[in-house]
């Protein structure tokens, strides 16, 4: 059975293989994005244009790498980044997505174009011709090659061992919070939060990090931002921390008004009713207790169709603490009553919860 070599059939199949000569003493050029296409001349390079070439093509073939690399970096922070709401829309997404598979092409077409130029520039005219494959291993090509993949093993070696070293950053984000480092998090996240734009934790994060850095306002964006691009069930932590600053700011109306418009734009009847009952629990807080035995009241009349997010014994048990703050002690008792007959837990029987500042998702 013939033994295979992968290094010297890749070898083969890469632009370092990028000469072949002829016995109609042709020589022929590998094009640097191209393995089988070439650049016919009839006559032999001498070895100093060998060795020219041998420069040339590698900074080429880098040079396309990383131009294909800043391609992509180009579409995805000036494009897909700024306008992620643009997936939304399916034909929209096919269109990006036909794009991203053909920007490559385009990019390394028109870098041949630019090699091509540099041909005929420096060596003359030529005819285009496929690259014919050879058996001959050109010993200084090989080894640049070889020299090529040590260098592309190592740079990954180095990335990997730097992320293993420094640990994920959003732990060592996580990290430096608990330590009460706040700008050194702030600086971490903010970093990342350019990285990743469309990562809502970075912005959650700094938002932490801000509001016990005294950056008040700074802190609402950033929860601001998070609860936009969050789309999950973890959705409303980023929300509640906006609330919870309002709140110890007493910045009563500007948080009504937030949850108002939240209930309004909300089709979910099942998150709606959860930003209401969370309503209901601010305005206890803030002492506009009318206002909350009035949803109290539509959230009980709702719990019998939803058991998801209303909790019927929980709901009376809470309305029960309205009451005896309005002062109307037979009603409050009469449903405290009503939440130990529907098996109101233990740990239930606990007092209207205040707006926090909550860290991570639990």
């Amino acid at each position: 059975m013939a033994k295979i070599n992968i290094l010297q059939w890749l070898y083969k199949h890469s632009p370092l293989n990028f000469y072949s000569i002829s016995q109609n003493n042709e020589t022929v050029i590998k094009s640097i994005n191209n393995t089988f296409a070439g650049y016919k001349y009839n006559r032999v390079f001498s070895n100093e244009d060998i060795n020219s070439l041998r420069m040339v093509i590698k900074n080429f073939k880098r040079f396309s790498t990383v131009a294909v690399l800043l391609s992509y970096l180009i579409l995805i922070y000036c494009l897909i980044f700024p306008h992620y709401d643009l997936f939304n829309d399916k034909i929209i997404r096919i269109i990006i997505i036909i794009f991203a598979v053909v920007l490559p092409f385009i990019v390394l077409a028109l870098i041949s174009k630019i090699f091509e130029f540099y041909l005929i520039k420096h060596f003359g005219n030529f005819t285009k011709t496929h690259f014919p494959s050879s058996d001959v291993i050109e010993t200084q090509s090989y080894k640049d090659f070889k020299l090529e993949i040590v260098k592309i093993f190592v740079l990954l070696v180095i990335i990997f061992g730097i992320y293993f070293c420094i640990g994920s950053p959003y732990q060592t984000s996580l990290n430096l919070i608990e330590q009460g480092k706040y700008p050194d998090a702030i600086k971490m996240t903010t970093i990342w939060s350019k990285i990743l734009p469309i990562d809502a934790r970075w912005y959650s994060l700094r938002g932490y990090a801000r509001f016990y850095n005294g950056d008040y306002e700074g802190a609402i964006e950033d929860f601001d931002k998070s609860y936009e691009l969050k789309d999950d069930e973890y959705k409303s932590m980023s929300f509640d921390n906006k609330i919870y600053i309002k709140y110890i700011l007493s910045d009563y109306d500007s948080a009504l008004k937030d949850f108002d418009e939240e209930i309004k734009k909300t089709s979910d009847n099942g998150v709606k009713n959860s930003l209401l009952w969370d309503k209901a629990q601010f305005l206890y807080n803030i002492g506009k207790y009318k206002d909350a035995l009035s949803i109290y009241n539509e959230l009980i009349n709702k719990s019998e169709d939803d058991s998801v997010y209303l909790l019927e014994n929980r709901l009376y048990y809470e309305r029960s603490q309205v009451y005896k703050r309005l002062g109307m002690d037979k009603k409050s008792e009469a449903d405290e009553q009503k939440a130990q007959d529907l098996d109101l837990d233990i740990e239930y029987q606990t007092s209207i919860p205040e707006p926090t500042l909550i860290l991570e998702e639990i």
